[in-house]
């Protein structure tokens, strides 16, 4: 996914006007970038060929992981749709059924009737009858009988084809059903996998290797994170102002619910302060670990995060990057808004959530888990940049 890490760390931090940089566990600022620039150089430096192996390795595995996730998102949509209609159309079928049966008692009737009667011809019936007066009425009815038979006939005929084909509906839903479902189980199961061989790719290494990995990984994630900010200083408290303002009375918001109700993706429901609630709630989960299609409270994919920081607000969202990225109101990159979806790759297979001053909260991948990452850093790795809706 971040193949071109080691030259973007060079170019980020060569225009780092002041950068911070956590050390020993402590956070020192400098004024010289260049100390910064040559700290990250020697780690990049310092990798050999193995971890660089390794990180090309695990962001081509990264990469196809977001696909995959994003594939069983919509396999999974595409099974619950086609049991909602399978289920509908059993509905209509059992109320087609009662209709069909009905209309065969009637045609069952007037068969009886016209069979009882076959065979004696109306005069005789006249003279064997005790009652001409009664007969004749009788025959003014059956005739009238006899001039809708066939109406009934044809309406039964097709109200029974239309009952067939509501249960070839029904069953081809059903199939559908079938057919995604076995679908979502064999993404899961390659899903799985890729995580496996990620895993094993890591174990792979010495552990010193792994300790270079992890150093290069960081390394980027600082420069790149120093630059953004040096890039917009104006922005960081024109953006992070209005976040602080709005979550100041829902500072317990990612523990507990609050009491908005839960409304649906694009329905108006989703204002300011449930923008502000679902960064909040981001923010108080940087570092949680990334984990196949969890949506939390101690573990997120990329879009399961958006699920659990907006549920946090009251709001409903899909689990999909897809689903989302085709709701809600286009934002340009300028307009951008703390909360605001972020979409990321063609198709889109992953999304983040707007933290403000350029920067993004996401659940990146299974090795860095929930981070927070400039949007800089990836347009210069050259990820394609999807677009970005916010959730009203």
């Amino acid at each position: 996914m971040l193949s071109r890490g080691r030259n973007f760390v060079m170019t980020m931090a060569l225009s780092t006007l002041a950068t911070t940089l956590a050390v020993g566990g402590a956070t020192v600022a400098h004024a010289d970038p260049a100390a910064d620039l040559g700290r990250a150089q020697a780690v990049v430096a310092g990798a050999d060929q193995a971890v660089a192996a390794a990180q090309k390795e695990l962001d081509r595995l990264h990469g196809e992981l977001g696909d995959i996730e994003e594939s069983f998102a919509q396999a999974r949509f595409a099974e619950q749709a086609s049991r909602q209609r399978a289920e509908a159309l059993t509905t209509d079928v059992a109320a087609q059924q009662t209709k069909v049966d009905g209309l065969r008692a009637r045609a069952a009737v007037i068969a009886r009737a016209s069979f009882q009667n076959g065979g004696v011809d109306t005069t005789t019936r006249l003279f064997v009858s005790g009652d001409p007066d009664a007969f004749l009425q009788q025959i003014s009815t059956v005739s009238k009988v006899d001039e809708n038979m066939n109406a009934v006939l044809q309406r039964f005929q097709g109200e029974q084809a239309n009952l067939a084909d509501l249960k070839r509906a029904a069953e081809a839903e059903l199939a559908k059903a079938g057919e995604a479902t076995r679908q979502a189980a064999d993404l899961e199961a390659r899903g799985k996998k890729n995580v496996e061989d990620a895993q094993a790719v890591v174990s792979r290494l010495t552990d010193e290797q792994r300790q270079a990995l992890a150093e290069v990984e960081a390394a980027q994630g600082r420069a790149a994170e120093a630059a953004a900010a040096a890039q917009a200083p104006e922005a960081v408290a024109a953006e992070a102002q209005p976040v602080r303002a709005a979550s100041g009375s829902t500072t317990t918001a990612a523990t507990s619910a609050p009491a908005a109700s839960t409304s649906a993706f694009g329905s108006g429901s989703a204002s300011s302060s449930a923008a502000a609630q679902a960064v909040s709630y981001a923010r108080a989960h940087l570092g949680y670990p990334y984990v196949w299609a969890a949506e939390g409270p101690n573990s997120f994919d990329c879009s399961g995060l958006v699920v659990a920081a907006y549920r946090s607000a009251g709001v409903s969202v899909p689990h999909s990057s897809l689903t989302l990225s085709q709701m809600g109101a286009s934002v340009s990159r300028a307009d951008l808004r703390p909360g605001d979806l972020i979409f990321w790759y063609s198709p889109v297979h992953h999304v983040a959530i707007y933290e403000g001053n350029g920067m993004m909260i996401h659940a990146q991948n299974p090795r860095v888990g929930v981070v927070r990452t400039p949007i800089s850093q990836w347009l210069g790795y050259g990820i394609y940049y999807a677009g970005a809706k916010r959730v009203r």
